[in-house]
């Protein structure tokens, strides 16, 4: 075992954005109907080896997040994402979550945990996540922006696993 860390990621809570031939559609919420939503978006999450902190040890593409008040006033946290596994090791949330922290009026309004699956070596396999929050309609019309603070984790070397089809070797 091998420990790592991500470094801090901050993204803006905007419109969902419109359906456009050249992208793919928003992933979250996964009902735009049921109710208001905002939307976030953070390219990559990668967990780099200490102490250089040079190498990647696995990450998470592409994670669309949302936060969506839905008919009963319950506030809703959807994530989506992809689990890259071509990096140098795999690992999962399992000990070490992810935190999310929904942010307004210069303040934390709330913090939901995500105990992400493992992030198997040579796979690129989609992840999904969906949570009730304890936000309020209120503080839902507050909330500005996502924040996923450095965390811990740890990650076993791919080096033996078995060959990926398409992948780079040791996947």
């Amino acid at each position: 075992m091998r420990n790592c860390s991500s470094e801090p990621q901050l993204a803006l809570l905007g419109t969902i954005p419109p359906r456009t031939p050249g992208r793919s559609d928003a992933q979250v919420p996964g009902d735009a109907a049921i109710g208001p939503a905002r939307y976030a978006r953070i390219a990559h999450l990668y967990f780099y080896e200490e102490p250089t902190r040079t190498d990647a040890a696995y990450g998470l593409l592409d994670l669309e997040i949302s936060i969506q008040r839905r008919r009963n006033d319950e506030i809703w946290l959807e994530v989506s994402c992809i689990g890259d596994g071509y990096q140098a090791g795999h690992g999962s949330g399992r000990e070490y979550p992810l935190v999310f922290e929904i942010q307004g009026a210069d303040r934390t309004l709330a913090t939901v945990e995500w105990r992400y699956p493992a992030i198997i070596c040579g796979h690129f396999d989609p992840m999904t996540f969906a949570f009730k929050t304890t936000l309020s309609a209120a503080e839902f019309e507050l909330a500005k922006q996502i924040r996923l603070p450095a965390v811990a984790a740890q990650s076993q070397s791919c080096s033996g696993a078995p060959p990926a089809l398409g992948g780079p070797h040791a996947h």
